[in-house]
């Protein structure tokens, strides 16, 4: 019995040494992910006001404060979920988005601070959108318009293909792709599905060069 619990008492120490080693730590910021409905969850080095942001890393125990670009996150009204390996929260309306090249996600905890740049919030009248399409019945060879706001730097456009696959298709050579639309040629022998359109765009936002993706409702492209 004596043996017993020793060993009983020598593993709860390991439990509190390990607890009290974790609450000592720094905090240090590994990633940003997106943490979206309308799009996939994906690491990002860039967002708009109204998104919401996982930041993971460790040593986010006893947090304090988060801000963004200098804009203090109220973690009362906007913080979702935290532990001590993510903080989850929505960038307010008012975060500002100019501030240069110091870009960036500050957290704060009891036992000190990390840093995570450069980390670009850019206004929400730059955001992309997909507003529509010349066509949801796909035939081969023909071309598909894509309408929208803001697609400039159109690298790559994918479509839905069963299984939740996705197709790339080539741009018209004819027509060039603009801010408002973008014209790809339907690929030969694919069979098409019900699913969400995707263009990649090469982006520059205060000399920060960066890949951005936006994402069309979800929409039935069958044939």
């Amino acid at each position: 019995m004596k043996r017993y619990m020793i060993k009983v008492l020598m593993m709860l120490a390991a439990v509190m040494l390990a607890s009290c080693s974790k609450d000592n730590q720094a905090p240090v910021i590994d990633s940003v992910w997106k943490n979206m409905i309308s799009e996939p969850i994906a690491q990002t080095d860039y967002a708009y006001p109204r998104q919401t942001l996982c930041v993971r890393g460790g040593g986010f125990a006893n947090l304090r404060k988060v801000f963004v670009n200098g804009t203090e996150i109220d973690l009362v009204k906007s913080l979702i979920y935290d532990t001590d390996n993510s903080i989850t929260f929505q960038l307010p309306d008012d975060v500002n988005t100019t501030n240069g090249n110091t870009n960036y996600i500050r957290v704060i905890t009891a036992r000190g601070e990390d840093v995570y740049r450069p980390f670009l919030v850019k206004p929400i009248s730059e955001k992309p959108e997909i507003t529509g399409f010349s066509a949801t019945t796909l035939v081969a060879g023909r071309t598909l318009t894509i309408k929208g706001v803001n697609l400039e730097g159109a690298t790559d456009v994918w479509l839905p293909a069963p299984f939740e696959q996705q197709v790339r298709c080539e741009f018209d050579p004819t027509t060039e792709p603009t801010a408002t639309a973008v014209t790809v040629i339907i690929p030969q022998d694919v069979k098409f599905a019900q699913g969400k359109c995707v263009i990649t765009m090469q982006k520059t936002f205060e000399g920060n060069t960066y890949t951005e993706n936006v994402y069309s409702s979800t929409t039935n492209f069958s044939n």
